[in-house]
């Protein structure tokens, strides 16, 4: 179901990418770029019951398959600030992180030669990793899950500004989700 509603997210927004652009300003577009986002995240629900802000940066590639549609890939490492919680029999302190690894896809839905808005869907794997310290002891566990972002942006020249939805766990939607804002800039253009 889950998996059902992400490949119905793709298919909404690279449809319009098949759609005629006559008549539409093309501006100039590289077809490899190589950028690094900063990243702050907002966990909700009960990840955001156990976890703090977190705090990131992600490398990022786009290859430009035509002006408005491309190809994405990031990688990247979200800290969290640690978090007092109670575990019924004392409290703890919880810190967890997150290394995704994504692959999708980005649409711009209004272009000029120097800025756009855009949509954009990520999929891929996430390496969660959780840690509690109490009274001395400390416990921690990781696993790796299907993730995913569905976000939109705006560029103007190598700036990039996004807000995102974010799952570290496809199959715990209602559980794992914060909201993500990045600030990216584009290094170079290969």
């Amino acid at each position: 179901m889950r998996t059902t509603l992400a490949l119905a997210t793709l298919t909404v927004v690279t449809t319009p990418a098949l759609a005629d652009t006559a008549g539409e300003p093309t501006p100039a577009v590289h077809a490899k770029t190589l950028g690094v986002d900063g990243a702050i995240a907002m966990p909700t629900g009960a990840w955001g019951d156990a976890s703090g802000v977190g705090i990131g940066a992600l490398g990022r590639f786009e290859y430009a398959l035509q002006p408005k549609l491309a190809i994405t890939a990031r990688l990247g490492f979200v800290q969290h600030l640690s978090k007092e919680v109670d575990l019924g029999f004392g409290t703890a302190d919880s810190s967890t992180s997150e290394i995704p690894v994504f692959g999708g896809v980005r649409y711009a839905f209004s272009q000029s030669a120097t800025s756009s808005i855009y949509g954009a869907a990520e999929l891929g794997f996430v390496v969660y990793r959780v840690s509690l310290d109490s009274d001395g002891m400390s416990k921690t566990g990781s696993d790796t899950n299907l993730g995913m972002s569905l976000g939109a942006g705006y560029r103007t020249g190598k700036l990039d500004l996004r807000g995102a939805l974010f799952f570290p766990d496809a199959g715990e939607v209602d559980d794992a989700m914060a909201v993500m804002a990045t600030v990216g800039y584009d290094l170079t253009a290969l």
